[in-house]
């Protein structure tokens, strides 16, 4: 799936986040895999309930580090999102029967 900066993005139920204070983590119960995330990451991935899209979570994160361009921004976040969906991790609502 690509991204589609209108369609509201939603996390993968089956994948564990969790944080502590060398980080943040999520895992992947069924593979076993473990993905290290940094603090955007974390960020990014509480964002993903069903009711934000991947624009509006640029603009979110834009917000928020006002320090970083926005541009690299959008590309960090565009990339990181296109990442969890590869892997399984995130899709949208009309996805979730796949997940």
């Amino acid at each position: 799936m690509a991204i589609n900066d209108d369609r509201p993005l939603l996390a993968n139920p089956d994948i564990v986040f969790r944080e502590e204070d060398e980080g943040s983590f999520l895992f992947d119960p069924d593979s076993g895999e473990l993905k290290c995330l940094n603090l955007m990451g974390a960020v990014i991935w509480k964002l993903l309930d069903g009711s934000h899209s991947p624009g509006a979570i640029i603009s979110m994160i834009s917000d928020r580090y006002p320090d970083i361009p926005s541009s690299n921004i959008q590309q960090q976040v565009q990339s990181f999102l296109q990442e969890l969906i590869n892997m399984g991790y995130a899709g949208s609502r009309a996805d979730e029967s796949s997940q």
